[in-house]
């Protein structure tokens, strides 16, 4: 479980890898991101959710004995916070 923080003003979030089903998720009134590819076939719908986006990335841990490691993981990170910002201002205008 690790926390994130998005400003000082915000509470920070605790992120952690689990099913849309988790007791912590929403019953209903939210948005359904599928990053994975396995979760985004897996899951063609998911109750509750108002909208369904899959944006499955490719996982960097094809990099993990490497010395590009930090580089992958870093470059994939940068690529989630941009489409993810992308997505939040879409949602925002609705």
């Amino acid at each position: 479980m690790r926390y994130i923080r998005i400003g000082i003003k915000i509470n920070p979030w605790v992120i952690f890898s689990k099913k849309y089903t988790d007791a912590t998720n929403p019953k209903n009134n939210f948005a359904a991101v599928m990053v994975c590819s396995e979760a985004d076939k897996a899951c063609p719908f998911v109750e509750g959710a108002e909208s369904r986006i899959g944006l499955p990335y490719q996982d960097p841990k094809e990099f993990d004995n490497s010395p590009l490691k930090e580089a992958k993981y870093d470059e994939r990170c940068r690529q989630i916070a941009r489409e993810m910002f992308f997505i939040m201002d879409l949602v925002s205008k609705k």
